[in-house]
């Protein structure tokens, strides 16, 4: 039998019932679009280019299964959502993929200026077309791997999100090409940037280490921290020096990572389980967020 007590317990559980049922019979208009790209995706197979359109947006791609994760975390749950005080913030997106993180940058702020990189040279013309088609002809893009040196550099193309620099892939599937590399710290000592959006698949820890005095000019970072080697942990290290550059920090969004790297060896205490996964840093300058006279725009 019930009790008194209970009862606002069960008031409360049919209300999240009732509203998660709401949610599934009418989902809002971004939540529709990625049911629509999860069902298309499931009759695609992997690595076979195509176009779909989502809500506004007339979309290329080269992996469709790639496309929906990445609409999720961008459209539904806005994981890289941030807020600036100006219309026209200055923005680096570093690992642009096919355009969908450039396009969310513009659907916040329609007047940022904003820089995409992408070193994958197929994907790299699928994020043109993209930003072309998509009202987004104003965003500068760059085909280059982010590194710590200007010139060239041997790069493991994937197909999807997860191309890499060719010292990092381990075992990662794809073709191996010789591609443009830009030194970031060059990039970031020229100019004020409101915000780094940094997805380069394990390369983290070396770029911002040679960031390190070039991210005085930086005031947010959103930074897709990839962990590929148990033996090799690099979050300690990237956590430090963002500390010692004058960032605040907070960690969020796990995803385990188990097609990147061998599962944990049989026979040990946490045999099959995933040794590698990407962890999403929103880093920032706290005076940002305090409304102080020294602060610039963003947080």
């Amino acid at each position: 039998m019930s009790t008194p007590q209970a009862a606002p317990l069960l008031m409360l559980r049919a209300r999240r019932i009732a509203g998660a049922a709401k949610h599934w019979l009418f989902p809002t208009p971004e939540v529709a679009a990625w049911r629509h790209a999860c069902r298309r995706a499931a009759g695609v197979p992997r690595f076979t280019a195509g176009r779909i359109r989502l809500m506004q947006y007339d979309l290329r791609y080269t992996d469709l299964l790639t496309v929906c994760p990445q609409w999720e975390d961008l459209f539904v749950k806005q994981t890289l959502r941030f807020t600036c005080a100006h219309a026209a913030p200055r923005i680096l997106d570093c690992g642009a993929n096919v355009g969908l993180s450039t396009l969310y940058f513009k659907h916040l702020y329609p007047q940022a200026r904003i820089t995409a990189f992408e070193a994958d040279p197929t994907i790299h013309a699928v994020l043109c077309e993209n930003l072309r088609v998509n009202g987004a002809a104003d965003v500068e893009v760059a085909h280059a791997a982010v590194w710590t040196v200007n010139g060239t550099i041997d790069f493991r193309c994937e197909g999807a999100d997860s191309g890499v620099i060719e010292t990092l892939a381990g075992n990662l599937g794809g073709v191996t090409r010789r591609v443009p590399s830009v030194r970031l710290r060059d990039v970031l000592a020229a100019q004020r940037v409101d915000l780094v959006k940094l997805d380069i698949e394990g390369a983290e820890l070396d770029v911002l280490s040679d960031c390190r005095d070039g991210l005085r000019s930086v005031d947010a970072l959103l930074l897709d921290l990839h962990e590929l080697d148990p033996m090799k942990r690099k979050t300690p290290a990237v956590l430090e020096l963002l500390a010692e550059a004058g960032f605040a920090y907070t960690l969020d969004e796990l995803n385990l990572l188990p097609w990147r790297m061998p599962q944990a060896e049989p026979g040990g205490p946490f045999a099959g389980h995933a040794l590698g996964w990407a962890l999403l840093v929103r880093a920032w300058k706290p005076a940002l967020a305090t409304g102080s006279s020294e602060a610039h725009t963003c947080r």
